[in-house]
């Protein structure tokens, strides 16, 4: 007798677990927000995917450009160069002497980088050849 009423008891545990269940997912509330939750990361996937598709694309955009011989080169050149003389500048700036000499230095430096650049630029010292010589 004992065994039958705990057999009952179970049963009636094991429906109830069940319609619990059932009703669970006959819920609309549920469904919608599963639902929201689904597409919300369907569109977190969607961003991630067209993203890495475009970084990629235009990775390969570049690489086209380059090998055709159309690469921007200019401009990060000159970026360092300044880089490189603002780094000079800074260094010199900060070495351990008097102020009155390291702004003697910097002049200097300075107008022989105007002498040199003018040089260049009107074809002085072998710098620019136009080859009509």
């Amino acid at each position: 007798m004992m065994r039958t009423l705990e057999r009952q008891s179970r049963t009636k545990d094991w429906g109830r677990t069940a319609l619990r269940i059932g009703l669970l997912l006959t819920d609309a509330k549920l469904w919608s927000m599963i639902n929201r939750q689904i597409r919300g990361r369907a569109d977190d996937w969607g961003d991630v995917a067209r993203e890495r598709y475009e970084d990629a694309a235009g990775r390969l955009n570049d690489a086209s450009r380059a090998l055709r011989g159309e690469s921007d080169w200019v401009t990060p050149t000159l970026t360092f160069l300044g880089g490189v003389g603002v780094g000079v500048a800074l260094g010199m700036l900060f070495t351990p002497v008097s102020g009155e000499e390291a702004r003697y230095r910097v002049r200097e430096t300075f107008e022989d980088v105007k002498n040199k650049a003018s040089d260049i630029a009107s074809g002085e010292k072998g710098y620019y050849r136009t080859g009509t010589e």
